[in-house]
């Protein structure tokens, strides 16, 4: 997170926005849980173990949708042959590319 949600302040890592009083504490705690999950995907690729990696790419893409795990997910979408979730993440990544 870089931005409160609420006021749009610079994130600083506390607890809550510094200006608004925003609580940000369950958005990091997911934030978090999202890298765990990108983290176990990435593994388990080196794994070759795609089923694994499958699971924990769809959390993380479910939790915190970036490139990165669009990405992420379209390549283990594509490993377990489910072309239609593979598709879906590509476009979504074209889709945002382009608009950046």
């Amino acid at each position: 997170m870089e931005h409160c949600p609420t006021c749009n302040a610079r994130y600083k890592e506390k607890p809550a926005c510094y200006r608004c009083g925003t609580d940000l504490a369950r958005l990091v705690a997911i934030e978090k849980e999202a890298a765990i999950h990108h983290a176990k995907a990435t593994e388990a690729f080196h794994q070759q173990n795609f089923q694994t990696m499958y699971f924990h790419a769809h959390r993380a893409c479910s939790l915190l949708r970036t490139p990165a795990s669009e990405k992420l997910l379209a390549c283990a979408a594509l490993s377990t042959g489910d072309h239609k979730t593979a598709l879906s993440s590509w476009k979504r990544l074209q889709i945002t590319q382009k608009s950046s």
